[in-house]
């Protein structure tokens, strides 16, 4: 059996014993399936290796020293010497981040005259599921071509139907369920396990790109509803990305005392309506079966008096919904499609983002859904 030279030439760079012996292995030309067996584990954690031992040699030899720790994942990175043709330094990235979100907030969100509401009983929920802004695929690869201009263009035009079909109630709740962005930073890689990602266009764009569709949804909110408050969850593919977006909205309405930008960094985020209480969180952590404990212990001094109880989260893209200690557990869908992992992973599920109108006294009245095929229906473009 042909040696393959390649796996040779990754041993050097391999941290974990259990790398050295997965390569080594592999370098005497055996398949990812018979290395697997061999070492009884899954072979997308063979390929998983393979890939990861690669990317550190590639970082070692583009000038890039990484400290790894024990588990063989990064601890310290830092640039040695003149970066190579077309590499960013750390604090290159920063400072192009930084001046993206002083382009977008060159002005600010002044006070305007509320509209004349009088449904001070009615609260709009709009819950934006997984966006995945920044997000890449290929038709013949993941069923349809998306990138991040069609990505923005879906969330605007939803957030017309959506915000359209609402009655006009004196307050507004955005709920962005988190994974906004599917980049967390340049390296196109989960920030958690590293796995790769298809990105479409520069980090620092897909930023400006997401503050500008967030603002779209406030300030057409702001037409007909007194109050907006929103509340930007970490999701696992931007736990940091989303700070940003917080902070550049903050600033933004600073000035506008009927935005209130909700920007606690913790997991849950909790409101109460008159006899309804609200949980918001990804649902990556906690998970969403212990989410009915967790918010009896957080809310029993006070708010867990509520008649009706909602924990609202993201992060599996398909709706399901169970009730749990008075509490009804909800997840919604996104409004992106699948990329090229999920599609060959066989995950499949609708495209939608919905809005709840919750009565002070009376708990869910209505919902309204603006699903992907209707969205682009109105504009001629499904």
């Amino acid at each position: 059996m042909k040696i393959d030279p390649d796996y040779k030439s990754l041993l050097p760079y391999c941290i974990t014993e259990k790398e050295t012996n997965y390569i080594k292995y592999l370098s005497e030309g055996k398949s990812q399936k018979d290395c697997a067996l061999k070492y009884d584990i899954a072979r997308s954690t063979v390929a998983d290796t393979i890939y990861r031992v690669r990317i550190r040699k590639e970082k070692q030899q583009s000038g890039q020293s990484t400290l790894y720790n024990e588990s063989g994942t990064t601890s310290q990175t830092w640039i040695k010497g003149s970066s190579s043709k077309n590499q960013r330094t750390a604090k290159e990235i920063i400072d192009i981040t930084v001046s993206s979100f002083n382009e977008t907030v060159k002005t600010r969100s002044v006070k305007t005259t509320a509209p004349k509401t009088k449904n001070k009983d009615l609260l709009s929920c709009i819950c934006i599921g997984d966006a995945h802004l920044g997000m890449l695929s290929w038709k013949s690869k993941a069923i349809e071509d998306f990138d991040l201009k069609i990505g923005c263009k879906d969330l605007t035009l939803a957030a017309d139907r959506i915000l359209d079909a609402t009655p006009d109630t004196q307050e507004c709740l955005i709920a962005q369920l988190g994974d906004f962005y599917h980049i967390d930073d340049s390296l196109n890689q989960t920030p958690q396990n590293k796995n790769p990602l298809d990105a479409d266009s520069r980090f620092s764009k897909i930023i400006k790109s997401g503050i500008y569709v967030l603002r779209y949804f406030i300030d057409k909110a702001l037409t007909k509803h007194k109050i907006v408050r929103v509340r930007n969850v970490a999701g696992n593919h931007d736990p940091h990305s989303h700070v940003a977006l917080s902070c550049a909205l903050s600033t933004f309405y600073e000035s506008n005392k009927r935005v209130i930008i909700e920007d606690s960094p913790r997991a849950m985020y909790y409101y109460r309506f008159g006899n309804n209480l609200i949980g918001i969180t990804h649902g990556h952590m906690p998970r969403p079966d212990k989410l009915p404990s967790v918010m009896a212990v957080d809310c029993a001094e006070k708010d867990w008096e509520c008649k009706f109880k909602y924990c609202w989260h993201g992060h599996i893209h398909t709706k399901r919904s169970f009730e749990a200690m008075n509490v009804i557990v909800e997840s919604f869908r996104t409004l992106a499609p699948q990329d090229a992992w999920t599609v060959d992973s066989g995950y499949r599920s609708g495209r939608e983002i919905q809005a709840i109108v919750l009565d002070r006294d009376y708990g869910e009245v209505e919902r309204h859904t603006a699903g992907i095929r209707r969205v682009r229906h109105d504009k001629g473009l499904s």
